[in-house]
């Protein structure tokens, strides 16, 4: 028979099962993980100094902003997304709240890849530091590693967490860094200043996406402004689902992507200016988009409802199903960011599309895409089929009025092409010359008949007289190049000549051609050695011939176009169109020749390069106008 229980006990074991509740409400039964957009809203503050616009992310400004963050979560199921960005876009912001996610739920080792180690410790000091100490996630880093407790385990470049977690900050020529460990995480932020190869290791791109190829939730976040559709991240676009974001129109609702008004569309964003001073500005008031589908007009004020009302449309089948790609344009930024307005002004300080090399920098950071290069410019005989009717080395066509020139030197020779520029930076070529000699005697007879030609040789403008204002020389020719094993005379190279050469010739600036040069036409060097000349000026020859072969694209009688005489050979326009844009080596692209023979087309830049120091680009249609009158009076 069963003996009842003693009171005492009883009271015991109530006791007991109180405290086994208790302590069982504290256990985390919820897996759920918040998405990356639901942690920034909550938890991600950024403070006064670091932003014009301080305080808790607010998605509601940039909504278009949520997709792609969400993108890494670990339920997502996408595997690789590639952001085509303008500047001022928020990419930036949106992949450090994906990262602050990760660290907060412990996800993924973090393996962020940025071009140089100084710009690392910069983004890891101003973005990555201040994120993890405003936000909330300064317990979860190691201060001191527990395993060596001399070893820090939070620097500039490094970062121990907890869960055994960690985040490293390199460049792309530190992978050796990252190559002992496996990353689940890879964020490769402006990834077109990736090197095409590193010596002796092969791609970049490659090696760092496969420290993750044994991860299964492997993350990978391209990122980058645009360079050119050779470019790395305008080929990773291609293989995803080129997502664009499809604004909701406030007045009729139909969606559409933000695009510029013109070119043979009647719908976009258009403003009004007027010039002053000199200076095309424009009208705040008369900035609109033109609804595609109602043809109204919206104002800037109803862009966020327009971004509210929004969605992300996937417009190819990506090469992956895992793999996502997203464009960004400033005509989505938000309004506090970069209004619409100040993209119709920088449209418009590029003379609307006229100034190519402006136009090919508002194409990249102000329209995020890349700049196309003319493979498919005109064939040399649709050139020369455009030839006018006017004598070659005598007269300057009506609207030319100042003229360069630009000398190649040649290993036997010196070939000169003289140019007439006018309004609008149009051009008309009006001489063609060949000195022959050997380039290599100083006092040769190349060097004398270039030396005359140049400093006595007038055209006619109408009933005056014009002498050459400006000539470029270059100093880059290569005896190497056409088989020569020394270049020097009396220990003075060709490029001294040339040098030597501009010290005593008035009117005339040592060029020589500089493929990495982007952000100015010309750039002004001092010269090292011994000469009589102390400054050179590099060439940005691959903008120039950018340019160039867009001219030659315009119609007849468009500002800007080149005109060329029949009396110019059938030689010239080959050499004239004799290099295209193409794979050059090892995946690196730019100009090469397809016909042996380009000097027609070197010595038009070289033509230009002496307009640029003339500061030509810059004159307005008024400047031109007054210039032609002093010529006259």
């Amino acid at each position: 028979m069963k003996q009842p229980a003693h009171p005492l006990e009883k009271e015991i074991r109530e006791s007991a099962k109180k405290e086994l509740l208790k302590y069982i409400s504290t256990w985390k039964t919820d897996a759920h993980i918040e998405m990356p957009s639901e942690w920034a809203t909550k938890n991600r503050y950024i403070p006064a100094g670091q932003s014009e616009f301080p305080g808790y992310i607010d998605h509601s400004i940039a909504p278009h902003m949520i997709e792609i963050q969400d993108c890494f979560h670990p339920d997502s199921g996408i595997k690789q997304v590639s952001i085509m960005k303008s500047t001022q876009s928020l990419a930036t912001t949106t992949i450090e709240n994906a990262i602050g996610h990760a660290i907060k739920y412990k996800l993924h080792n973090v393996l962020y890849i940025i071009s140089s180690l100084k710009m690392a410790k910069m983004r890891s000091s101003a973005a990555i530091d201040v994120m993890i100490d405003y936000s909330g996630l300064a317990d979860y880093i190691k201060p001191i590693s527990q395993r060596m407790k001399r070893k820090v385990a939070d620097n500039s470049f490094y970062k121990e967490m907890h869960g055994g977690r960690r985040l490293m900050m390199t460049s792309w020529h530190s992978i050796g860094d990252a190559k002992s460990m496996s990353w689940s995480f890879i964020i490769m932020d402006e990834i077109d200043e990736a090197p095409y190869q590193l010596a002796g290791q092969g791609d970049p791109e490659a090696i760092f996406a496969g420290r993750g190829k044994t991860i299964r939730d492997l993350k990978i976040a391209k990122i980058s402004t645009p360079t050119t559709t050779q470019g790395r991240i305008y080929k990773n676009f291609l293989n995803g689902d080129q997502r664009f974001y499809y604004c909701q129109c406030p007045l009729c609702g139909e969606l559409q992507v933000l695009e510029l008004k013109g070119m043979g569309k009647d719908y976009g964003l258009t403003a009004r200016s007027e010039k002053i001073d000199n200076v095309e500005q424009i009208i705040p008031d008369s900035v609109r988009y033109i609804c595609k589908f109602c043809a109204k007009g919206i104002h800037e004020y109803q862009k966020g409802k327009m971004l509210e009302g929004g969605k992300w449309v996937a417009t190819a089948r990506p090469v992956h199903p895992e793999y996502r790609s997203y464009h960004i344009s400033n005509l989505m930024s938000p309004i506090m960011f970069f209004t619409w307005t100040q993209v119709m002004q920088e449209f418009a300080e590029t003379d609307w599309g006229q100034n190519i090399q402006r136009f090919k920098n508002f194409t990249i950071d102000v329209l995020g895409w890349p700049w196309s290069a003319q493979n498919d410019k005109k064939d040399w005989r649709e050139l020369q089929a455009r030839a006018e009717d006017y004598p070659l080395g005598a007269i300057i066509p009506d609207g030319g009025c100042v003229i360069t020139g630009g000398a190649d030197i040649q290993k036997n020779r010196i070939e000169l092409q003289v140019v007439a520029w006018g309004a609008g930076m149009s051009s008309w070529v009006i001489d063609y010359q060949t000195f022959f000699g050997e380039t290599k005697e100083k006092n040769g007879k190349a060097w004398q008949a270039l030396y005359r030609f140049i400093t006595t040789k007038k055209y006619k403008l109408k009933q005056v007289d014009i002498s050459i204002a400006q000539t470029a020389i270059d100093s880059g020719y290569n005896p190497k190049e056409d088989g020569e094993n020394r270049g020097v005379q009396n220990d003075v190279t060709v490029e001294h000549l040339v040098y030597d050469f501009v010290a005593m010739t008035p009117r005339t600036i040592s060029a020589r051609g500089n493929h990495n040069l982007k952000d100015v036409i010309l750039k002004e060097e001092q010269i090292k050695r011994k000469s009589l000349l102390k400054r050179r000026y590099d060439v940005a020859v691959t903008e120039l011939k950018d340019e160039t072969f867009v001219k030659c694209e315009l119609p007849a009688g468009a500002t800007g176009e080149i005109h060329f005489s029949k009396d110019l050979p059938e030689h010239y326009y080959k050499g004239f169109m004799s290099e295209v844009y193409a794979e050059i080596e090892n995946g690196k692209w730019g100009y090469k020749k397809t016909f042996d023979r380009n000097e027609p087309l070197d010595t038009y830049i070289l033509c230009r390069a002496a307009a640029e120091y003339l500061n030509l680009p810059t004159w307005t249609d008024e400047a031109w106008q007054n210039y032609q009158i002093k010529l006259f009076n």
